[in-house]
């Protein structure tokens, strides 16, 4: 609590602030001097002592009309805590208040006792401070306790952030991991197991399903393979029949083609033909320059 020897004279634990001339003195004899910003943010946070002052009244009252920052606000109650740090420590302390705004907590002796024309000065009520004098600085104070739960407080925050941080950091790992076992992962259409027919073609190695199931001729298809890959060499071949859902009753084919220099190629016929798909992969293979 906050004892005020007159209407502009406030005897806070160990200092005296007159707010006509924006001085506090120390028991000891330093004194500070406020800018009247300071002065002005100072006395509205003594006005409203115990309790959270948003930071848009602050503004509002203590810079009027004027368009600032709430930076200004920052820098304000930046100073006025080094004052107090300085001369007040143990007696008033200014407490953020996360999202909202700052608070004035005052840890008072009895001890401290002001006098005004010899006699001993009576605790009134929270002074009306003007808006035409609010002004820069902010001050506030805080007992052991709430410094302490401060602290603590603090001290959580930074740990949970670190939890956070560390929970993050596993879940990239983990996701990472997970992509890289996806990457290294056979794709289906080259694993052998979903192949019934694997024959030798020159120097290829030619993969194929169950042809007889989508109504070609397994020798023929061979035939006409082998004269659709003729310039091709030293490569997995992967060819899979497939029933085309946008024609009734029609096969489709997809050759998937890996060549030595880790070179691949895509051929897909919508409708197979015997001989036509051998003339038409001969093409596709001469367009992309492969030659043994």
């Amino acid at each position: 609590m906050v004892i005020m020897a007159s209407s502009e004279v406030y005897r806070i634990g160990p200092i005296t602030y007159d707010s006509s001339t924006r001085t506090l003195t120390h028991d000891n004899g330093q004194t500070e001097y406020f800018t009247p910003r300071v002065n002005d943010v100072f006395l509205l946070l003594l006005e409203h002592q115990g309790t959270c002052v948003e930071k848009e009244f602050l503004l509002s009252q203590c810079w009027g009309e004027a368009i600032v920052s709430e930076q200004a606000l920052t820098n304000v109650i930046s100073k006025l805590r080094k004052v107090l740090a300085k001369h007040a420590l143990e007696a008033i302390t200014i407490i953020t208040v996360s999202k909202s705004g700052y608070l004035l907590d005052v840890k008072l002796d009895d001890s401290f006792v002001v006098l005004e024309d010899n006699k001993p000065a009576k605790q009134q009520k929270s002074q009306t401070i003007e808006p035409s004098l609010l002004s820069d600085d902010v001050i506030t104070k805080v007992h052991e306790s709430d410094v302490n739960q401060s602290v603590k407080l603090n001290f959580l925050s930074r740990k949970s952030v670190l939890y956070i941080l560390i929970i993050l950091i596993s879940m990239m790992s983990f996701l990472l991991n997970y992509m890289n076992n996806i990457i290294n992962t056979t794709p289906y259409f080259i694993d052998t197991k979903n192949y019934q027919n694997q024959i030798d073609i020159g120097s290829n190695k030619v993969y194929f399903n169950n042809a007889d199931s989508y109504g070609v001729d397994k020798e023929l298809f061979i035939k006409d393979i082998k004269k659709g890959i003729s310039s091709v060499c030293n490569s997995n071949i992967y060819a899979q029949f497939y029933y085309n859902t946008r024609i009734a009753n029609n096969s489709a084919i997809v050759v998937f083609i890996m060549s030595p220099n880790d070179r691949t190629f895509n051929f897909r016929m919508s409708k197979y033909k015997y001989n036509d798909f051998s003339k038409k992969l001969n093409s596709y293979l001469a367009s992309k320059n492969i030659s043994c």
